[in-house]
């Protein structure tokens, strides 16, 4: 049997958030130039932290700084975007945020199965969102919600 790793609780704390509280997060992020537009869709410009291994996480906002009562640490931008997107859709824990952009910088997310998730990856590691010489379409399984990159 495969082992798997405990799933985080972070969008427990992301799904505590109000509407209002949303909107607050992200026009802070888009004032402060955080999430700017480009040809490609949203981009959140914060700085990545990294692994022990020096791959890159993903962005993080620090919720202290805009005082929410009993709401405080730090969460993934990308949970918080698609809610805002989603008008304040509660995540759903058993499924997973997938960027379906190969820039995992562009904000183009969707709310998929966890399996769904990680064969985006192979996607694009290996380009199969573009179209190959001699090809009628990308090769990419994920119709309903394509990837896409540059």
């Amino acid at each position: 049997m495969e082992k798997t790793s405990p799933r985080s609780p972070r969008g427990e704390t992301v799904n505590k958030l109000s509407v209002e509280q949303l909107n607050t997060i992200v026009f802070s992020l888009q004032k402060r130039k955080f999430i700017i537009e480009t040809s490609h869709g949203p981009k959140c410009t914060y700085a990545c932290t990294k692994k022990a291994d020096g791959t890159q996480k993903y962005p993080q906002v620090d919720l202290n700084q805009f005082h929410f009562p009993g709401i405080t640490g730090k969460q993934l931008v990308h949970l918080i975007y698609w809610r805002w997107c989603n008008n304040g859709e509660l995540l759903d824990l058993s499924m997973d945020i997938s960027h379906i952009d190969a820039d995992s910088t562009i904000l183009a997310l969707v709310q998929e199965a966890h399996e769904m998730n990680e064969s985006r990856k192979y996607c694009h590691l290996f380009g199969w969102y573009k179209t190959k010489p001699g090809e009628q379409r990308p090769r990419c399984p994920h119709w309903e919600n394509p990837c896409n990159g540059p």
